[in-house]
């Protein structure tokens, strides 16, 4: 099997996003019921440290990755019009980036460097 194959990448970026994903929401849960924020300043401040702002950022992009991946294989199956499947595609991506888009800003306006 060769390392090229596009099956095989998008089979492990799944899995490798699936485990990271479940590492932090574990991570992030477990501190949430130890430290409860309770107001807007509090979350500001959990937000503001960089590494919390960076494993979030990467948290939410592999968040988008995992779902196009799934997203993509859905349409490829049962979508058999090509260019149906190819709008939808579109469609997805679009939406995709304008979150990935919004979230990059939403996280990156608290950051304290």
């Amino acid at each position: 099997m060769s390392l090229r194959a596009q099956g095989l990448r998008t089979w492990l970026l799944q899995r490798l996003s699936a485990v990271y994903m479940a590492i932090y929401s574990l991570v992030a849960i477990s501190w949430l019921s130890i430290n409860p924020p309770l107001d807007f300043p509090t979350w500001q401040a959990v937000f503001a440290h960089p590494l919390t702002n960076m494993f979030t950022q990467l948290f939410i992009f592999l968040l988008l990755a995992h779902a196009w991946v799934g997203v993509r294989d859905i349409f490829v199956d049962y979508v058999h019009h090509a260019p149906t499947r190819f709008i939808l595609l579109l469609l997805v991506s679009t939406m995709q980036l304008m979150l990935a888009i919004w979230s990059f800003m939403a996280l990156y306006s608290v950051v304290q460097l």
